[in-house]
C-alpha cells in the first residue's frame, strides 16, 4: 500500500531509479573510496543523448563523506562529432571550461553523494558510427577516481505510438492490452522492444516465446522484425493481462506501453533484473517488411511519443465501502488541540491508490489548522487539486482534500490535525466526508469534527463514531512496499530517464 508521500518520493527517485537501472559498474581500483558510474550515450546529429553520472561507495558500511568535491569532464575524445551540455536548472555545481575540459566544484552535506545528468549533442555533420570516450575524474578527500562514458553517433529512428488507450474487465478476468507502433522516421528500424508495465494488480499472463515477465514491472517483448519507414504495426496476437480478483468495481488503473529501439533498450536496461523465463508458446510478431539491414546503432531522439497510457477500467460488482470516523476536542481560546480522524475500507473490494481526493476535511468554525496531515492539501475543487505538486500539509486552509492509502478490506487510515482555537464557539462543527465512485453505503460517508461539544459524543456524527485516543499509526506503509520498492524504482527510472533526456539545459561546453 502506497501513500501519496511515498508515491511522490518514488516519483522523485525516478532520477535515482534511472541511474540504478542503467549503470554499468566499472572495476574499482584498490584503495579507491568510491567509483564513478556513467551511462554510455547514443546521440544523433542535432539531437541530444542523456546520461546519469553518479557514485557508489567501496564500503557500503562506511560510505565516503564527499564534502568539497571536484569533477572534471574531458570531452576531447568526442569533440570532433559532439558537444557536451551540463545541467542548468537546479545545478549545484560551479563549472567553467578551459580548453577541452569542463571543471566543476561543489560542497556536499554529510551523507550526500554526487549525481548529475549530462547531455551530449551530435554536431550537424556527425555521421553514424563515430564514437569516442567522455572521460571523467572526480576528486574528494584527497582521492581522485576516474571513469568514462562511451559516446556513439547512431542512426535516428522515431518509434511512435498512440498516446492513450483503454480496456475494461471484471475482477479476476483477463484483458488484452492494446498497443501498436509506427516507424515515423526515414530509417528502417532493426527490431524493437516493448515494455508493458504498470500497476501490480494487473499481471501479464501470456506465454509467448519472445516475451518474459519482469518481476513487478510487467511484460517485456523483443521483436526482430524490421519496421519499415512510415508503416504502422500491430501485434500478431493478443497480449493478455490478469486483473486481480480483489479489485474494486469502478477502479481506473494505469498501465503503460513503451517502445524502444534495441540499442536504446540495451543502455537503459543494462542492470535491470531480466531473469524472467520466456514463454514456451508461439512467437509474438510484428508485420515483417523486407529491407536492407543497417549495421549502425540506432537511437530514438524523441522518446516522448513512445508511450501509450492504457486505462484499465474495472467492471463487475465488487465495490468498496468507505466509512469515516469524526473526532471531538475541547479547549479555551488560544489552545491548540489535536483531532484524529480516520477512513476505513469496509470492503469487500481492495481500495486502489486514489489519484484524486478520496475525502475532504472541513475545519471547524473559530479554529485554524496549524498542523496538517501530510496526506492532505488545501482544497478548492477537484480540478485545482494536484496530486504531484500540491501544498501537502500546508496550514491555514478552511478545507482540505486528502489522499488515502491503497487499502485492503478492514484497513483504517488515520489523519491528525492540530487546531488552534481562535474563538470559543460551542459545538463548533467541521466534517470529514468521503467521496468514492460506486460506494454502496452513503450513510457512513460523513462524520462531524466538533470543538467544544455541548454534550458528550458530539463528534460521532454519521459514519462509525469518533473520538481521539490511542497511538497514531503510521499512515499507509506496509510490507508490500518494501517487497516491491526495487521494482518500483526501476519503473520510475524509465520515466526519469525519458524526462531528463527530453529536457534542454543551459551550460554548453
Amino acid at each position: 500500500m502506497l501513500t501519496h508521500s511515498t508515491r511522490r518520493w518514488l516519483a522523485g527517485l525516478g532520477v535515482a531509479g534511472a541511474f540504478i537501472a542503467t549503470s554499468a559498474s566499472p572495476a574499482l581500483a584498490e584503495g579507491d573510496p568510491f567509483k564513478i558510474i556513467a551511462q554510455d550515450i547514443l546521440t544523433t546529429p542535432d539531437h541530444g543523448g542523456f546520461a546519469y553520472i553518479y557514485t557508489e561507495p567501496n564500503d557500503f558500511d562506511k560510505p565516503h563523506q564527499f564534502g568539497h568535491t571536484t569533477l572534471d569532464f574531458d570531452f576531447s575524445g568526442i569533440s570532433d562529432f559532439a558537444t557536451l551540455e551540463m545541467p542548468g536548472e537546479g545545478w549545484e555545481w560551479a563549472c567553467e571550461t578551459s580548453g577541452q575540459v569542463v571543471h566543476c566544484e561543489t560542497d556536499f552535506a554529510e551523507d550526500d553523494t554526487p549525481w548529475l545528468g549530462i547531455q551530449v549533442f551530435g554536431k550537424p555533420n556527425a555521421t553514424p558510427g563515430q564514437t569516442g570516450q567522455l572521460k571523467l575524474a572526480m576528486t574528494s578527500g584527497g582521492k581522485t577516481v576516474k571513469g568514462a562514458s562511451t559516446v556513439t553517433v547512431a542512426e535516428s529512428v522515431d518509434l511512435q505510438t498512440v498516446p492513450e488507450a483503454s480496456v475494461s474487465g471484471a475482477p479476476g478476468t483477463k484483458v488484452n492490452m492494446p498497443t501498436s507502433v509506427r516507424n515515423g522516421s526515414e530509417t528502417v528500424s532493426q527490431g524493437a522492444v516493448l515494455l508493458v508495465n504498470g500497476d501490480y494488480l494487473v499481471s501479464y499472463v501470456g506465454d509467448y516465446s519472445n516475451c518474459q515477465v519482469i518481476d513487478g514491472l510487467g511484460a517485456l517483448c523483443t521483436f526482430d522484425e524490421e519496421l519499415k519507414p512510415g508503416k504502422s504495426y500491430q501485434l500478431s496476437d493478443k497480449l493478455p493481462f490478469q486483473l486481480d480478483k480483489d479489485l474494486r468495481t469502478n477502479a481506473d488503473l494505469l498501465t503503460t506501453g513503451v517502445w524502444w529501439t534495441k540499442d536504446d533498450w540495451e543502455i537503459v536496461s543494462s542492470d535491470w533484473p531480466q531473469d524472467g523465463e520466456p514463454g514456451k508458446g508461439d512467437k509474438l510478431r510484428l508485420v515483417e517488411q523486407p529491407e536492407a539491414k543497417s549495421l549502425a546503432k540506432q537511437t530514438d531522439p524523441d522518446q516522448m511519443n513512445n508511450y501509450t497510457e492504457i486505462s484499465v477500467k474495472v467492471t463487475g460488482d465488487n465495490p468498496a465501502d468507505l466509512g469515516v470516523k469524526g473526532a471531538t476536542a475541547s479547549g479555551k481560546k488560544g489552545d491548540v488541540v489535536q483531532v484524529r480522524t480516520s477512513v476505513t475500507n469496509l470492503g469487500p473490494a481492495l481500495l486502489e491508490y486514489q489519484g484524486r481526493p478520496a475525502f475532504r476535511v472541513k475545519v471547524p468554525e473559530g479554529t485554524t489548522a496549524v498542523e496538517v496531515s501530510s496526506e492532505c492539501q488545501p482544497y478548492t475543487s477537484d480540478e485545482e487539486w494536484d496530486q504531484w505538486n500540491g501544498n501537502w500539509g500546508e496550514p491555514g486552509a478552511k478545507e482540505y482534500g486528502c489522499q488515502i492509502t491503497e487499502s485492503p478490506k478492514g484497513f483504517e487510515n488515520w489523519y491528525e490535525f492540530s487546531l488552534r482555537i481562535d474563538k470559543v464557539v460551542p459545538d463548533a462543527s467541521g466534517a470529514i466526508t468521503a467521496k468514492l465512485a460506486g460506494d454502496p453505503n452513503k450513510s457512513n460517508d460523513t462524520a462531524k469534527i466538533v470543538i467544544n461539544p455541548a454534550s458528550a459524543g458530539g463528534g460521532n456524527g454519521a459514519g462509525q463514531g469518533g473520538g481521539d485516543g490511542g497511538a497514531l499509526p503510521i499512515t499507509g506503509q506496509s510490507t508490500g512496499l518494501i517487497a516491491g520498492l526495487g521494482a518500483l524504482l526501476l519503473t520510475a527510472g524509465v520515466g526519469g530517464y525519458l524526462v531528463a533526456k527530453r529536457r534542454r539545459t543551459r551550460f554548453v561546453a
